[in-house]
């Protein structure tokens, strides 16, 4: 059993890869020269409480320094505030927003008013937490150009610790593989909320984010509601370069909590033959893992995680272009997937930074 087992858990991972290198494969080459000045206008909604957002936002600035940021701070976030008076430059623009109404997404909210003040050709959403290169800019606005939205592939870099590590891990063993290696069979059907891209006519015709206000997962409604108008989404290999800073275990659960409710509002929406799809590719390897795990073959599990310690490595040197790889948290946060999941299962009140939401579907939705 437990040889069918490692056999069935390493080609699982053998398949993820061949689907990311085959979708990969068909993607343009990423553009060398960075996008021409005042090109794109870089939207932020951006909340203070994480000790990396002055880095994160300085690193942006002076990676895409001929480009325009506009930054969406809340009314009442004197610290946001302090830290873009600071920051600022002749290419800044900060907007100040009132408070969000209940039931409204607090990113959208911003992001509508973000909207109407766009000048340039292109307009990026990217979070706080998430630089962008010049390479990954120009590599999204080409793709922009064929395509309603383009989004890039997200990658973390963590602080250190096991909060963080477990973070960047589970992004890290996943990325590609759900993104690129998705795609490969399904038509892209949502994209990365942390960075994307649309030309300025493309905000018009979603009507500047208002028909989504009310949906509290951002990135899905984006991509539901261009797919809805005859639109199209473009998943590139352009990296996104996240780090957050994790307070603790608890807020390291808090996060794992939340996207693991995002993703079960998601998966309300597709078919049954696409949840079985998605469940085979994504949800079935931890288990495998785990199972092999409990069977105490230590020489069959050493040689199960050597083959993955390689297979993901080459990932990351492939996409990212760097070390990633921490192989202890890598296989701790594989084998913590099936409890995130029940967990976001059984548990439908999340903690979204400073708010909380009871979440009933990604439209019904109350702060508590």
């Amino acid at each position: 059993m437990i040889y069918s087992l490692a056999l069935l858990y390493v080609a699982s991972l053998a398949l993820r890869a061949c689907l990311s290198l085959k979708y990969a494969a068909k993607l343009p080459a990423t553009p060398e020269a960075p996008p021409p000045a005042d090109s794109l206008t870089l939207a932020q909604a951006i909340l203070s409480g994480d000790p990396l957002l002055e880095s994160r936002l300085t690193a942006n600035l002076e990676a895409l320094p001929d480009q325009l940021f506009l930054w969406l701070i809340d009314e009442d976030d004197a610290e946001a505030q302090r830290i873009a008076a600071h920051l600022q430059r002749e290419n800044v623009q900060v907007l100040l927003c009132p408070p969000c109404p209940d039931g409204t997404n607090p990113k959208l909210w911003k992001l509508q008013r973000a909207a109407g003040t766009a000048t340039t050709p292109f307009f990026c959403v990217l979070d706080d937490d998430t630089t962008l290169s010049a390479g990954s800019a120009a590599a999204l606005i080409a793709a922009a150009e064929k395509a309603t939205v383009a989004t890039g592939l997200p990658c973390y870099q963590d602080g250190g610790d096991l909060a963080s590590g477990l973070l960047a891990q589970f992004v890290n063993n996943n990325s590609v593989f759900t993104y690129l290696g998705t795609s490969s069979l399904l038509a892209p059907f949502t994209l990365n909320g942390m960075g994307y891209v649309l030309r300025r006519e493309e905000l018009a015709r979603i009507d500047h984010f208002t028909p989504i206000l009310n949906e509290l997962t951002d990135d899905l409604a984006l991509a539901t509601l261009v797919l809805s108008r005859g639109g199209g989404i473009q998943q590139t290999k352009a990296p996104l370069r996240v780090r957050t800073g994790v307070r603790d275990l608890r807020h390291y659960m808090q996060q794992m909590h939340r996207w693991y409710v995002f993703t079960l509002l998601l998966l309300q929406r597709r078919s049954i033959p696409v949840r079985l799809l998605i469940f085979t590719l994504h949800g079935l390897p931890p288990m495998l893992l785990a199972a092999l795990c409990a069977l105490h073959d230590l020489r069959t599990l050493a040689a199960v995680l050597l083959v993955r310690f390689f297979i993901l490595r080459s990932m990351h040197a492939r996409f990212f272009g760097i070390r990633l790889h921490r192989p202890f948290l890598s296989v701790l946060s594989e084998l913590l997937q099936p409890a995130h999941l029940l967990h976001a299962v059984f548990i439908r009140t999340i903690r979204w930074r400073t708010r909380r939401y009871r979440v009933r579907s990604t439209n019904d939705f109350t702060a508590v």
